[in-house]
């Protein structure tokens, strides 16, 4: 098959998942096969055949991890799923959902307990995360992940609880994954770090959240098909740990290592854009592959 052809597959498959209704029967057996014997390889959809809505991990890259993620959940966790969401008036599609954890912070005082869970500061100084140190004096990313799934894994626990918990996983899995949400405490993980990027005054979170992606992808579609077809059997048994812990240590070693490395004059160009693009990339793929396996477990 063609690279082309695939691509157009893959679109084709895209729009039957957002066409069909949340409990149309065979739905959730519509979706390409993890491609895990398969050579690694980048299929972009044709940019004419898609929106021209640009890629942002604040919005659309969610909406990307989610989507590979559906792809590489099993078929019997896509129904459970499905089903979850079929009490939901607001969504159903499972990566649209992935979005409701910015939607209600700040928004309904309901879930104000979660509005530190994005993320989680460490200090300068530190070598790896520390749950007594890091987490508590907020309530961060790595509890709300182990609380939610904890949620989702119980059967007995009330329906909306359980879709509130779903919801919230998917997106804070993403969260931890991006290293920004993993970063130190003194500028707020980049926030007050000012940088001018590509000739726009910005912050350095923004720069990981948007405009990093912003300038490598068109939409989020090619982004995601782009990046779920380059993942290898080898990366699925790398990426194997289902440890929060463990991922906010990995992104914070890319605050740590690379992303401050932008020179004393604040210009984030294209020459750090090619160096940090790759990290960015492989993050949201960690972040799918593992979301995927937590799902498998949990549904």
């Amino acid at each position: 098959m063609s690279r082309n052809t695939l691509a157009l597959f893959l679109l084709t498959i895209t729009l039957t998942l957002w066409a069909a209704p949340a409990g149309a029967a065979g739905a959730a057996s519509v979706v390409p096969a993890p491609m895990v014997t398969a050579p690694a390889m980048a299929v972009p959809v044709p940019a004419a055949a898609l929106p021209a809505t640009p890629a942002l991990w604040g919005r659309d890259g969610h909406k990307a991890i989610c989507l590979m993620a559906w792809w590489e959940m099993e078929p019997r966790t896509r129904q459970a799923v499905r089903t979850l969401l079929a009490d939901d008036v607001a969504f159903d599609r499972f990566m649209e959902s992935c979005l409701w954890a910015d939607q209600v912070r700040g928004a309904d005082p309901a879930y104000d307990r979660y509005t530190t869970a994005h993320y989680v500061n460490l200090p300068r100084d530190a070598t790896a995360f520390n749950l007594e140190r890091d987490c508590g004096e907020t309530f961060c990313a790595v509890e709300a992940i182990t609380e939610t799934l904890a949620t989702l894994e119980r059967p007995g626990a009330p329906r909306a609880e359980r879709l509130d918990a779903l919801k919230f996983l998917a997106h804070f899995v993403g969260d931890l994954h991006q290293p920004m949400h993993a970063g130190y405490g003194f500028d707020r993980g980049g926030n007050d770090t000012a940088v001018t990027a590509f000739g726009e005054p910005t912050n350095l979170h923004r720069v990981w959240d948007y405009v990093l992606i912003e300038q490598t992808y068109p939409d989020w579609i090619d982004m995601a098909t782009h990046l779920y077809f380059d993942i290898s059997a080898s990366d699925r048994e790398a990426w194997n740990s289902l440890n929060p812990a463990r991922w906010a240590e990995e992104s914070y070693t890319v605050v740590r290592e690379t992303a401050y490395d932008f020179g004393s004059s604040g210009e984030v160009d294209d020459a750090y854009r090619a160096k940090n693009i790759i990290t960015v990339e492989t993050r949201m793929q960690m972040a799918a592959f593992r979301l995927a396996r937590l799902l498998d477990g949990a549904l």
